[in-house]
């Protein structure tokens, strides 16, 4: 038997929306659930029942029909007489109690009979339903012992279905029946009971309208809990008429003391009270769908109001001060809050708008702020110290001069006692401290006098005073000058000191030495005595300074001028020049004797142990000395002649001695080099500096030329080669402006020539490659002229690249991405590294001049050329030899492989081509040839 499950049921009364029924609809609805799975169970337990007893009757009337066919077909059969036999089937199946009959021979025989189709009354889904299956029955015949054959039967279950069918037709005609009736009398009842609801519906509705004073009335006949719920709702709408009566009393008092004004969540006006229309100036017409934009002052910047807008349209109540502008043009302040109107979701639906004016108020704290101001500044004008207190003589206000004079700032000095911040001594003449200062109320006579003064910063000050009492509102009060007596004593004394001594080791500073050595030149002068000025000057303090700081530094520095003091004889005078520099004057004093001062010194210098959190620091010196002498000239060449030999003595190494002497040679070539490196200057500034160029030959033929860029100085009406200038700007470290001027000078050269393909390369100095903004300067020219990175290559030695590695890198990647080329020069002339060259991604490797000269007679030059060659070719560069001085020599260099020759026999240098100098009578200058730093 097929039934439709519950769950099923329960899915298609949730498909209903009960969510969309009312409260009548919704009873109906479960009763009728409830009914129909009553009458789902009922039916399915009616079935369950007739299906057992029909299946019980049918077996009986099975058995029953089996033994009575058994009976009439065993005689027919133990003769033998199938014809009989077979009649004797069809009878039962003709009267329709059977559907199939079988009888089964002994000798294996079978006849059969299936009855024909039956009309019946019942559908067929209902025959399905009930499931009613007809047992099989069968049972052998036996006559007197002997076996003749098994007849077997299927009763038909027909007639029980069409039972069962009339019987279930009736039970649901009459179960609907009783339904129908409980459904109606349910609908009854709930109309008759819910009439109150729509009461309630309709009262809720007048006070929707705005008639609070509705009210329902309770029937004597209603349920006991809709009573309670209407007599609730009635005490409800009577508190809300009371409470709406209240605000409508609050409301009149806010609209007569504040602006109200309601917008959307765009700002835009949609209420606005008389008050708000009358502050600002607009009627409620002009209001009303405008943006609040309207009163915009100008006052306030975009940041005032984007805070604003984040601070509501997150929910959040703001408050603040606005200025804004009437519809006349006048200007008012309002102290606004501005509220978000939630919905119940908890998003703002709009914002409510509290103005309170405070124009007057603005304006009397402007006047206030002004007056303020006005007394303060004349106040803090005053070069005296002004002190006001109260009546307890307690501070009020410090101008910033009594700030000072006392040690206090103002902020900390509030409220404290007078004399807590003051402290006399008493003066020479010993009259007593001022007693004005020290009480405990202020005066009420005005005083004045001197005193001395005991600052809170230790100082001991001569002070004249006065004090004058005030009268007012709070009481008395007081005003105290003080005027510092020993400001200029101390401040002479100040400027006397900075003038000739040393802040930090408290030594004679340069100025203090140049005076005492220009004294000693004199001596030696006029009584021909002979003193000598000594140049001292620290190795790796600088060590010190960049890894401890420079307040250890200072301290190693007060360290060593103790040291240095505490060594020397009593008619030295020692000063510190500045940085890690000493000058030392010893006076009555030969040059062996001070040399043995000096060498004293610097092994003092070099026992000292200096230690900071855990680091043991060691210094050396070197020391230089200048006799002074009748022969002596100024004080200054004194002291540049003791720091060339110093200069000197540091080049051989760290704790060496060296005695100036005019006619040695190093001396005279340093001297050499100071003028040069003097006058570089003013001979870049008159345009004495010319561009050369040699050129850069490829061995094969329709390789691209290459040029070198040389430099020339026109001095002295003669061309002089760099042999003095470049070591002098090197060692003086002026050859990075060197540098640039050249960079300038060939980039606009190459603007000035679109015709000339050659590549030039400028030769970089050490510092230059550590500059990290020389590329920046580059790519700057190359843009500002025009011209292509393709043009241009640089070349720098060997060692400076090895000594600034990291900073090589950066400058041939950067040199490269404008498609600038790099060359390496003196390649092999100090100790070359495989390791450098690898990091070292250049274009060109130029072979020292050095091999080149000498491998025509010298195979072991030959040798280094030929692997430099090859070590060019292995790390995918040009190789480039230097010096190339004969046909010989260019044909052994190409049978090797070297890829460029430069020298005398391939090309002399020569000015560039078109190459205009500036000349002192005002001639063309090249295009924007300027110092580019």
């Amino acid at each position: 038997m097929r039934v439709i499950p519950f769950s099923r049921l329960v899915r298609l009364v949730q498909d209903l929306r009960p969510a969309y029924l009312s409260t009548q609809g919704r009873v109906m609805g479960a009763v009728l659930l409830i009914l129909l799975a009553v009458f789902a169970l009922a039916g399915r337990q009616a079935l369950y029942i007739a299906h057992q007893d029909a299946g019980a009757a049918l077996r009986v009337q099975a058995s029953a029909q089996l033994a009575a066919l058994s009976q009439a077909v065993a005689d027919a059969a133990s003769r033998g007489d199938y014809s009989a036999v077979q009649a004797r089937l069809n009878i039962p199946i003709a009267q329709g109690n059977l559907q199939r009959v079988e009888y089964t021979a002994p000798d294996g025989r079978r006849l059969s009979q299936q009855a024909a189709p039956f009309p019946v009354d019942r559908p067929g889904w209902f025959a399905g339903l009930t499931d009613l299956v007809a047992p099989v029955m069968q049972e052998s015949l036996v006559v007197d012992g002997i076996y003749h054959g098994r007849l077997l039967i299927q009763p038909s279950a027909h007639a029980y279905e069409d039972f069962l069918w009339h019987l279930g037709t009736r039970l649901f005609m009459l179960l609907s029946a009783a339904f129908i009736l409980l459904g109606w009398l349910t609908y009854g009842l709930l109309k008759i009971n819910l009439k109150d609801l729509d009461r309630l519906r309709a009262t809720a509705r007048q006070i929707e309208a705005g008639d609070y004073s509705a009210r329902i009335p309770i029937r004597a006949g209603s349920p006991p809990e809709l009573q309670g719920t209407l007599c609730a709702f009635n005490h409800m709408s009577a508190a809300l008429e009371r409470l709406l009566t209240d605000l409508k009393e609050h409301q009149k008092a806010l609209d007569s003391a504040a602006s109200v004004s309601e917008t959307d969540l765009a700002g835009n006006i949609t209420f606005a009270n008389d008050l708000f229309c009358i502050v600002s100036g607009y009627t409620h017409e002009e209001l009303l769908g405008q943006s609040h934009r309207i009163l915009a002052s100008g006052r306030h910047d975009a940041a005032f109001f984007a805070q604003l807008w984040e601070t509501i349209s997150r929910g959040r109540t703001w408050r603040g001060e606005i200025c804004n502008r009437a519809k006349d043009g006048r200007l008012f302040w309002t102290a606004s809050t501005i509220t978000p109107i939630k919905g119940d979701d908890g998003l703002p639906l709009k914002y409510l708008s509290i103005h309170v004016d405070i124009t007057q108020r603005k304006l009397d704290e402007a006047a206030l702020s002004e007056e303020k101001e006005r007394w303060q500044v004349t106040l803090q004008s005053i070069n005296d110290a002004v002190i006001v207190t109260n009546a307890h003589n307690h501070v009020v206000y410090l101008n910033p001069t009594a700030e000072s004079l006392l040690g206090i700032a103002l902020e900390d000095a509030v409220s404290s006692p007078l004399k807590s911040l003051m402290q006399f001594d008493r003066p020479g003449g010993g009259d007593e401290a001022p007693v004005c200062f020290l009480a405990p109320n202020s005066p009420q006579l005005g005083q004045t006098g001197s005193a001395r003064l005991q600052t809170r910063l230790g100082q001991d000050l001569a002070i004249s005073y006065s004090c004058a009492p005030l009268t007012g509102n709070g009481g008395f009060g007081a005003v105290y000058v003080l005027r510092d007596e020993t400001e200029k004593k101390q401040l002479l004394d100040s400027l006397r000191e900075m003038a000739f001594h040393d802040t930090l080791t408290t030594l004679p500073n340069r100025r203090a030495v140049e005076g005492r050595l220009a004294r000693a030149l004199r001596t030696a002068r006029e009584q021909a005595q002979q003193h000598a000025f000594c140049y001292i000057d620290l190795d790796q303090f600088k060590l010190v300074n960049d890894t401890c700081g420079h307040s250890v530094g200072d301290t190693l520095l007060m360290n060593i001028a103790q040291t240095m003091q505490a060594a020397l004889p009593e008619h030295a005078y020692l000063g510190r020049l500045g940085g890690d520099e000493f000058g030392l004057i010893l006076f009555d004093t030969r040059p062996d004797a001070a040399s043995a001062v000096c060498r004293q010194l610097v092994q003092r210098i070099r026992d000292f142990r200096f230690e900071h959190k855990g680091r043991r620091f060691t210094l050396g010196a070197c020391a230089g000395i200048a006799p002074i002498t009748q022969s002596a000239t100024t004080a200054g060449d004194l002291m540049i002649q003791a720091d060339m030999a110093c200069y000197r003595a540091k080049s051989e190494g760290s704790g060496r001695i060296m005695l100036y002497e005019a006619d040695e040679i190093g001396f005279r070539r340093l001297e050499a080099e100071m003028s040069w490196a003097a006058d570089f200057a003013q001979a870049l500034e008159a345009n004495q500096f010319l561009p050369y160029r040699q050129l850069i030959q490829p061995a094969s033929h329709g390789g691209q030329p290459h040029y070198e860029v040389l430099i020339r100085w026109q001095r002295n009406g003669a061309i002089e080669g760099p042999a003095k200038l470049l070591p002098a700007l090197e060692r003086y470290g002026q050859a990075p402006i060197l540098d640039r001027w050249m960079l300038e000078a060939v980039v606009s050269y190459l603007a000035a020539q679109p015709g000339d393909n050659a590549v030039y390369f400028i030769n970089l100095s050490g510092k230059t490659v550590a500059d990290e903004s020389f590329l920046g300067t580059v790519c700057h020219l190359l843009d500002h002229y025009g011209v292509a990175g393709e043009r241009l290559g640089f070349e720098v030695t060997e060692t400076a690249a090895v000594v600034n590695l990291a900073d090589a890198q950066r400058l041939i990647h950067g040199l490269r991405e404008r498609g600038c080329q790099f060359a390496l020069d003196d390649f092999g002339r100090d100790a070359s590294s495989f390791f450098y060259l690898k990091h070292l991604p250049a274009d060109f490797l130029k072979i020292d001049g050095a091999f080149v000269r000498g491998m025509l007679d010298d195979r072991r030059d030959q040798a280094i050329v030929r692997s430099i060659a090859q070590l060019a070719r292995d790390f995918g560069m040009h190789s480039v030899a230097e010096q190339v001085e004969d046909a010989e020599m260019a044909a052994l260099l190409k049978d090797i492989g070297v890829d460029y020759l430069q020298g005398y026999h391939i090309h002399r240098p020569e000015a560039l081509p078109h190459w205009q100098p500036v000349s002192h009578a005002g001639a063309a200058r090249p295009p924007q040839l300027t110092l580019v730093r």
